[in-house]
């Protein structure tokens, strides 16, 4: 004979926690990051008790025994819970508050691994009829795990004290120097003063046209982070296979022309570079994911492995509109909405930057003068909102084959929650797709080479 078996669950949790907030009504606020609900309850007398204890609580009503069975008896609920007689009991056998919050942890966590359990019960059931398309089924079931990993995530509330404690030891840290940036460097001090440092939990979203360069300076600030802080690094490249990536970073790395490494038309003095230069680079932790159809719940995925295993310094995304959506949502915005809100979140919960890149609409094109603004993020609503820092590319030379500033692209910082927005100008060198620090002179020259690199 069979035995079916219950549910996570834990009867006297459930019952001691109700039996706290009816001794002592206070003691629900010791609870309220943990956002429980009713549903959490797996008994659902106990679901009545707790929902009605947090409307007295909300109407400033005072909570006890009597209050508690007046409500439920006005709600037509008291009979549902067992009558007067269970709650006394329940409020008997409970002698003090002390312990509200581990009952009420046990509790959300049972109710967690129940909607994980019915949630795969319910993957299982519908994937052995599914007839459809196997990836609109694969987007179904990343969407209700993905919605089941936002709702366990929960946040307390952290003293003003507790914070400035932080503070003081950041400040204090002897590893910084006076002056230096406190997080990760972008590798360029002139792009440094703006952004002060790239900081744990931000979403900094890198944007510009086709062409301009954005997946160059993003692989020049993911290598320069790495090479710096030692952090690992973990890139996702939606456009561009693993190979290719690491070409650009080889060219950069060796100063060698990209051509002359796609076609093996290079001198000795190059093979030695290129042996230095991959000697060097093989050495740095950098994780290249280079699957087109990746979603936020894979890049959670990947992200969490590595900072379990090895820490993380840095998560680029090349670029955001190529993400693929983890819900059926037909509308394009609010799919960007959702993905950019999803990696806002991310960046929180791995505590370090996320460097989102993200196309510019046409309307630049259309226009006398070309330097975008934060208005021509593609779909930008949400990814203006979501993000902390927003910093775009522009190069005259681009449009203009007679411009007065051959070879310099202006990295315009429009959007800056932790300091000031302004321009830091850095020499293009196209033929290494690398993104370098300007010589003292005011032109940079890209035949003569006159820059420099930190």
């Amino acid at each position: 004979m069979s035995h079916v078996k219950e549910l996570p669950h834990d009867f006297l949790a459930e019952k001691s926690f109700v039996g706290c907030l009816i001794i002592d009504g206070t003691s629900i606020n010791e609870v309220s990051d943990l956002s429980l609900v009713k549903e959490d309850f797996y008994h659902p007398q106990y679901g009545l008790i707790f929902e009605c204890v947090r409307e007295l609580s909300i109407e400033n009503m005072p909570i006890d025994y009597v209050t508690v069975c007046s409500k439920l008896s006005d709600k037509g609920q008291l009979e549902m819970t067992g009558g007067q007689a269970t709650i006394l009991e329940i409020v008997e056998d409970q002698a003090s508050a002390a312990n509200i919050y581990q009952y009420a942890k046990i509790i959300k966590d049972k109710s967690i691994m129940r909607n994980i359990i019915r949630t795969a019960m319910k993957v299982a059931d519908t994937g052995m009829s599914f007839s459809g398309d196997t990836q609109d089924f694969i987007s179904d079931v990343e969407a209700q795990f993905f919605k089941l990993t936002s709702k366990a995530r929960v946040g307390g509330m952290r003293m003003l004290n507790n914070c400035l404690k932080d503070n003081l030891k950041s400040l204090a840290a002897p590893a910084r120097k006076n002056g230096e940036i406190e997080g990760i460097s972008s590798g360029y001090p002139e792009l440094d003063r703006y952004l002060l440092g790239m900081q744990p939990g931000q979403l900094i979203v890198l944007a510009a046209r086709p062409g301009m360069g954005k997946t160059s300076l993003a692989v020049n600030i993911a290598v320069s982070a790495c090479e710096h802080s030692a952090a690992p690094v973990a890139i996702f490249s939606l456009e561009m296979l693993a190979r290719e990536l690491s070409m650009r970073m080889l060219s950069s790395r060796a100063k060698i022309d990209s051509t002359k490494l796609r076609t093996k038309n290079f001198l000795d003095t190059d093979l030695r570079n290129i042996n230095n230069s991959v000697s060097e680079l093989s050495k740095f932790p950098i994780f290249i994911n280079d699957s087109g159809a990746t979603t936020i719940i894979d890049i959670q995925g990947h992200c969490r492995k590595i900072k379990a295993e090895r820490g993380l310094g840095l998560v680029v995304i090349d670029y955001l509109q190529l993400l693929r959506p983890h819900s059926n949502n037909p509308n394009r915005e609010q799919q960007i909405s959702e993905m950019s809100r999803g990696l806002k979140s991310l960046a929180k919960e791995l505590e370090c930057p996320i460097l989102a890149l993200s196309q510019l609409n046409r309307g630049v094109e259309s226009r006398t003068e070309k330097r975008p603004l934060i208005s021509d993020l593609r779909e930008s609503g949400s990814i203006e909102q979501d993000a902390d820092i927003v910093i775009m590319i522009y190069r005259d030379d681009f449009y203009d084959k007679n411009s007065k500033d051959p070879g310099v692209a202006e990295i315009i910082v429009c959007k800056n929650r932790s300091g000031e927005n302004g321009t830091a100008k850095l020499a293009w060198v196209g033929r290494y797709t690398s993104f370098e620090q300007l010589s003292n002179d005011s032109k940079y020259n890209n035949d003569s080479q006159q820059f420099t690199r930190n």
